[in-house]
């Protein structure tokens, strides 16, 4: 008897690790292995910062991993993706990003397109002239409040590593 339950949960052990294995390798597969981080910067009065990951998928698109740590609540935060650096005042979005959710700070997206209808790949990503930033609301003063920001592409190389970093308000729609 105790021969056939040793058998029994080894059997089921085995099961369960390689369901296990196999969810992790089927996400492994999601993704080709490039993928860059850019840090989020305080741009306000609010005590937040993050990172912005950009991860290359295998379909070729883009996903887009923000996450912010100093929020909590129930707002939303919107995230856009926007051409120019920091400093280009009513800089326009490229793409807006999906929310990032206060109680969690993180915000998750997949980007293939941009918002002309252009295809966007990780290689356009790192010769794009652009910036990512958080807002405290999508409507009101809130959305002239920048919490956190990054430059990336082609700005973030071309920023002065040792020198501040100006943060432009962005275009209001």
């Amino acid at each position: 008897m105790k021969k056939v339950f040793l058998l029994t949960w080894a059997v089921a052990c085995g099961v369960f690790l390689s369901a296990c294995n196999n969810s992790e390798d089927a996400e492994e597969n999601d993704y080709t292995g490039r993928q860059i981080t850019y840090s989020l910067l305080q741009a306000s009065d609010f005590p937040v910062y993050g990172t912005v990951i950009f991860k290359e998928r295998t379909d070729l698109g883009i996903q887009v991993e923000v996450q912010l740590e100093g929020t909590d609540g129930d707002a939303y935060h919107p995230v856009h993706f926007h051409y120019g650096n920091l400093a280009t005042q009513d800089a326009e979005i490229v793409f807006s990003l999906n929310d990032l959710y206060a109680d969690t700070g993180e915000s998750i997206t997949l980007l293939n397109d941009l918002v002309d209808n252009n295809s966007f790949g990780f290689d356009d990503l790192l010769k794009f002239d652009g910036s990512v930033k958080v807002h405290l609301s999508a409507t009101g003063e809130g959305r002239d409040v920048v919490l956190a920001a990054t430059n990336i592409g082609s700005a973030y190389s071309k920023q002065n590593p040792n020198g501040r970093l100006s943060i432009a308000v962005c275009k209001s729609n």
